[in-house]
């Protein structure tokens, strides 16, 4: 039999495909791929033509076929059945790229926070220039933490995981008023940064100065630092408005409550 050039033995075509011998073993074991020949001695021979067939059955295991849907689609192949077989790879595939896409996007956004993070130096304050961004807000709240403002938090983080799946932590946000008054607990709302690509969202955070800074540890710390602002932004002919923001960089790496990282950005304009 080895006299004919068009035959291969099981290991030559495996070789010749790129497969290994077990693989074209189990595909015959099961009936999926079987050889040309077969012998009484038990050898098998697979001829030439036989690879399209093969390559086809890996490609369709490679786009994430069951052996059930090959067998069934190998016993009565067409081109509409293939080409149908193909569009719904295709859809599929192009989901799992946005979700992976989603993924990607989310990742870098920790990694991004988690960086400040590692840089942040309790009280320290810098002035920064941000880009305006998109708002997505929750129902007011108390400020308090009670019973109506967890409700919100309920509501606000569903709302987030259908419009987004996979999102970032939302922060808190204090009216710069409140903040001059004295009176750091009088929160407003829940925020979260929206998307380009998703039009939902209820303000722009303006384009502008803001004084950027973070507190390290419980959220008792957290009146010390805006009494810290306030004297950064007399000493240097700023004044609040607008909004300050409070986002937490490392929830998902924290060991101790004192190691919470909140960072701070408050708008601000030059005295005038």
């Amino acid at each position: 039999m080895k006299n004919n050039k068009y035959l291969f033995s099981t290991g030559e075509f495996a070789k010749l495909n790129g497969v290994n011998k077990r693989t074209l073993h189990y595909y015959n074991d099961i009936g999926l791929f079987q050889p040309e020949i077969t012998e009484e001695n038990g050898y098998h021979y697979y001829s030439l033509m036989q690879s399209m067939q093969l390559e086809m059955i890996l490609l369709l295991r490679k786009l994430g076929l069951s052996i059930d849907d090959i067998r069934e689609y190998t016993n009565s192949p067409s081109d509409d059945s293939f080409a149908k077989i193909l569009t719904d790879k295709k859809r599929l595939i192009n989901q799992s790229i946005e979700q992976l896409m989603e993924a990607k996007d989310f990742l870098q956004q920790k990694l991004d926070k988690l960086e400040l993070g590692l840089s942040a130096e309790h009280g320290k304050i810098e002035l920064v220039h941000l880009p305006e961004r998109r708002i997505l807000l929750s129902e007011s709240i108390t400020g308090i933490y009670d019973e109506v403002d967890f409700s919100v938090v309920a509501e606000f983080s569903m709302r987030l995981k259908k419009l987004f799946g996979l999102y970032d932590n939302f922060g808190s946000r204090i009216s710069s008023e409140h903040i001059m008054e004295q009176e750091f607990q009088k929160y407003d709302a829940f925020f979260a940064y929206g998307r380009e690509d998703i039009d939902e969202y209820e303000e722009m955070r303006p384009e502008g100065d803001y004084l950027r800074t973070f507190c390290i540890g419980g959220w008792d710390k957290l009146k010390d630092v805006y009494q810290m602002i306030i004297a950064y932004a007399k000493e240097h002919g700023l004044v609040l408005h607008g909004y300050a923001y409070e986002e937490g960089l490392n929830e998902m790496s924290l060991r101790r409550g004192d190691d919470y990282i909140t960072m701070i950005t408050v708008a601000v304009q030059r005295e005038s």
